[in-house]
């Protein structure tokens, strides 16, 4: 079993174009922790809201050929993404709980020395209503200490 553990600067940039053509996004970059192990690209970090102050741990776990997204805390939810397929899962907020289907159109990864780079594509749709197009890319790099 190869593993391997270290800090990480991560940027998430989640992007979504609706039926209409608007678009929205958004993005966290914070200190993450990084495991490699068997192949899988393994990313864990806390995300504070900064209304609330309630905290959301995300866990992901990427391959080449599936990639999962893990969220407990003020959102919970299991994404899962494997290229062609489809999946269902519940998108749990404050507010109640939403039920979605993703269909994963691509997953490319790229890892350059310590720097990481992934990009997944996939249309969502929530709750019965029209497709969303959306991507999510994930950039790691490591912690410089000075």
């Amino acid at each position: 079993m190869t593993k391997t553990r270290r800090t990480v600067r991560l940027t998430v940039t989640g992007e979504q174009k609706d039926a209409d053509g608007r678009r929205d996004s958004s993005r966290t970059s914070c200190s993450a922790e990084y495991e490699y192990r068997d192949g899988i690209h393994v990313y864990t970090y806390c995300e504070s809201d900064p209304q609330s102050g309630a905290v959301t741990r995300t866990q992901m776990e990427l391959s080449a050929e599936l990639c999962s997204i893990v969220r407990a805390g003020e959102i919970n939810t299991r994404m899962e993404f494997e290229t062609g397929k489809e999946s269902h899962c519940d998108y749990g907020t404050p507010f109640g709980s939403l039920s979605m289907t993703i269909y994963t159109e691509r997953i490319a990864m790229r890892q350059v020395g310590e720097n990481f780079h992934a990009r997944i594509r996939y249309r969502m749709v929530i709750a019965g209503a029209d497709p969303v197009e959306c991507s999510v890319t994930i950039k790691a790099e490591p912690v410089l200490i000075l």
